[in-house]
């Protein structure tokens, strides 16, 4: 598990005892890796199915190197801003000023079949049980071991985020 961030959730026992269990990772680290470019963005990728958010049709994503996903653009911002904002289309997961030129990875990736749809749909319906939720289509970006500017080169202890996005059929 070297290299790998690793969660800890702590369990209060009866007895008042505090004990740490490994929890698995939140979904797989992989995919397309985005260039090492500081306030960069991944090019614009092609959703495998439309996505809609907030009353609109979207067909494309960029993933942006400061914790950030937009749709009509890629977007260098590394302040964050208050919402509601001039960039309307923006997911903000972990909106920050990163460095991914010393260290660190950004994945991202899409999946229409297999364990991390079966892995999504599950992980939806235990936290929203009368949702019945099942997905179909997941993209997940992943800002993994990226350094927060200006300490590149250093092993920051950012967790991985795993942004899920569904399609709706």
């Amino acid at each position: 598990m070297a290299g790998q961030i690793v969660f800890f959730v702590l369990l209060l026992g009866m007895t008042g005892v505090v004990t740490a269990q490994a929890v698995r990772p939140l979904y797989p680290t992989s995919g397309t890796v985005s260039s090492a470019v500081d306030d960069g963005s991944s090019p614009q990728i092609t959703l495998l199915r439309p996505f809609f958010y907030f009353g609109r049709t979207y067909n494309s994503i960029y993933v942006n190197h400061n914790g950030h996903l937009t749709f009509t653009g890629p977007l260098r911002d590394f302040t964050s801003q208050r919402f509601p904002q001039r960039i309307r289309d923006i997911i903000a997961p972990f909106w920050t000023d990163l460095d991914n030129r010393g260290n660190g990875q950004i994945y991202y990736n899409q999946y229409t079949s297999g364990s991390v749809l079966q892995q999504a749909t599950q992980d939806i319906n235990q936290y929203f049980p009368g949702l019945n939720f099942n997905a179909n289509w997941v993209f997940v970006a992943t800002w993994f071991e990226v350094a927060y500017y200006p300490t590149s080169g250093t092993v920051s202890q950012l967790p991985k985020f795993g942004i899920k996005l569904r399609a709706y059929v």
